[in-house]
């Protein structure tokens, strides 16, 4: 009886034969696996990864706010200019282009949009809890890509303007989806632009109130002063006039005092004198002038500068006019407010995975199972 002679070496070219031989069977095998993932293409349908332009403000619509920012910029050294150009924002393209980014990385108005247009199949979440995580997970993943040139990016690729990134599944969707979202942002912005502006406003309009307060309570009591120290001095003037006239010195005639010395007269030296030597006569007309005054204001110290400030303050319209240019901006007259655009309407898909990618790898797999399989067959059968 003879023994079967098991060799481990493998004859490529029986190999090579016996795939020819089965060629037609290893081409069904792949032309199954095309059909089955043309099939799973379509049926599960590949995300598509979209990506969209944001556009700030034109320069035409940008100079619509040059006069409200021209006024409130300083021109000069006046200090209420300085502090209502440190208060109000100038607004502009970059300030507005700012703003509209900021909202969008704050995800709010993804979620909100995710959910209002069904970007996630709340269907296949078992709790509202797995599909509110779902849907913050899915807004987490919005990219916004920075404008960049030739020169700055690793792929040769030019973005002169920020870019939305976003995996979907469906375009018209998504479509809606950013002009929602855009109107929301811009209809927020406008909102806030006029919050903020109002807020700012009455803060420097209570301030200067308060400075008004300030000055009246400064006058009041410069006021009071001048009664105070005006009764403190007819007290003391009639207490020297009473002195005068009890010493009999009607007028001032010791205001110069002449010395002799061996070289000569020194004539003309002032030396102080009790005030009671200037004599009754002055002291009391001088009691009598202060009487009968009849403007008060006119002998007030420090009064004049007060009444001043006041005046300025009073008929100082800088605010007024700020406020009336702010209301000639977009912000407030136009009703459809932007502070960017989002080109939806060019929004670029991108497709995952094409349908080509799909057919390559899927025949290179059925060509490779195909081998294997008739590999594999051949040689059970050799062992029967």
């Amino acid at each position: 009886m003879k023994k079967r002679i098991e060799s481990d070496e493998i004859d490529l070219i029986e190999v090579i034969v016996n795939i020819w031989n089965n060629k037609l069977k290893i081409a069904a095998i792949t032309v199954i696996f095309i059909i089955l993932s043309i099939a799973l293409y379509f049926i599960v349908k590949p995300t598509l990864n979209a990506k969209t332009e944001i556009l700030p403000i034109t320069i035409f619509e940008n100079n619509l706010y040059k006069q409200y920012n021209t006024f409130t910029t300083p021109q000069g050294a006046d200090d209420k200019k300085i502090i209502t150009q440190n208060r109000f924002n100038v607004i502009n393209r970059g300030y507005l282009l700012s703003l509209f980014l900021e909202e969008l990385r704050t995800k709010d108005i993804i979620i909100e949009a995710i959910k209002k247009y069904q970007l996630i199949d709340q269907k296949k979440f078992d709790s509202e809890d797995e599909y509110l995580k779902a849907v913050e997970k899915k807004a987490l993943k919005l990219d916004l890509l920075r404008p960049i040139n030739v020169d700055g990016s690793e792929r040769g690729e030019t973005r002169l303007n920020w870019t939305i990134e976003f995996e979907v599944d469906d375009e018209d969707q998504w479509e809606e989806a950013l002009s929602f979202i855009e109107s929301e942002i811009n209809k927020n912005i406008k909102n806030y632009l006029k919050l903020n502006f109002t807020t700012t406003l009455n803060n420097l309009k209570l301030l200067d109130q308060f400075k008004l307060e300030g000055l009246n309570l400064k006058i009041n009591n410069t006021k009071k002063d001048y009664d105070t120290e005006t009764s403190n001095r007819l007290a003391f003037l009639k207490e020297q006039a009473l002195i005068a006239r009890k010493l009999n010195i009607e007028n001032n005639t010791l205001e110069v005092e002449n010395f002799s010395t061996p070289s000569g007269v020194i004539s003309n030296l002032q030396s102080a004198k009790p005030y009671y030597m200037r004599g009754y006569a002055m002291i009391e007309k001088e009691i009598e002038l202060i009487e009968t005054r009849t403007n008060k204001d006119a002998f007030t110290k420090n009064l004049l500068d007060l009444e001043k400030q006041k005046r300025a303050l009073l008929e100082d319209k800088l605010l007024d006019r700020t406020e009336k240019l702010f209301n000639n901006t977009p912000i407030v007259i136009d009703n459809d407010f932007k502070a960017a655009n989002i080109i939806y309407q060019d929004t670029e898909f991108k497709v995952s995975f094409s349908l080509i990618k799909t057919i390559l790898i899927s025949g290179i797999f059925g060509i490779i199972f195909g081998m294997f399989y008739v590999l594999v067959s051949n040689a059970i059968q050799q062992r029967k």
